[in-house]
């Protein structure tokens, strides 16, 4: 199963460096969202963290950048792919000179992984999925549900939103192609050692951490 980190919104101390020390444990993918950051801004962040571990970033915002540093990949946003005029000609690149470039979106209800998409995703974050406070499903999601979304779909489906340690044995149990940490992570005074716990979990579980 998939393990992805979300960055914060918001900048926290050392975050780049805390970035870096999840590479070298094993994190195979960061989804970097930082609405807020200009291109300069983030091309600074992005040079922050050791070029060997750019093809594991994916960006939210600023996706050109994804040429410049050949990183993992794009995450679209309903804000973006309603703005087809504006990323036309960005999908079109990604098509042309990267094939393999990963390209993910976010799905808020249940019921939308069974719609028809104009293209292809190498898989979607789906969420809020969890109760934070009690680890159950949060409200509108069902265990049957969820399985049978994760069975008939045909889609690769990232629970996210709400995610604790126990999270990651109900994700694998449900089906999920993955799970994705943030405020989990960021909301703690060491988010580095929450990241280590998390993989704990996989290993606890006998979790493939893909």
């Amino acid at each position: 199963m998939k393990l992805i980190v979300i960055t914060p919104t918001n900048d926290v101390p050392d975050e780049t460096s805390l970035i870096t020390k999840m590479f070298e444990s094993g994190l195979m993918t960061l989804h970097v969202r930082k609405p807020k950051k200009s291109t300069r801004q983030m091309k600074d962040y992005i040079s922050e963290i050791p070029s060997i571990f750019h093809n594991r970033i994916v960006l939210h915002y600023h996706h050109d950048l994804v040429y410049k540093f050949g990183l993992k990949g794009i995450h679209l946003s309903e804000v973006h792919l309603s703005k087809h005029w504006k990323y036309w000609f960005v999908r079109l690149r990604l098509k042309m000179r990267f094939a393999d470039t990963s390209k993910s979106r976010s799905y808020s209800r249940l019921q939308q992984v069974y719609n028809k998409e104009e293209r292809d995703y190498s898989y979607y974050l789906l969420g809020t999925m969890f109760n934070r406070m009690t680890g159950d499903l949060y409200s509108g999601y069902y265990e049957e549900g969820v399985k049978a979304a994760n069975q008939k779909s045909g889609k690769n489906l990232v629970a996210r939103g709400g995610c604790i340690l126990n999270s990651v044995q109900r994700a694998h149990q449900y089906g999920f192609y993955g799970i994705a940490y943030n405020n989990f992570l960021w909301g703690d005074s060491e988010p580095f050692f929450q990241f280590l716990k998390v993989l704990q979990e996989f290993k606890k579980h006998n979790i493939a951490l893909e």
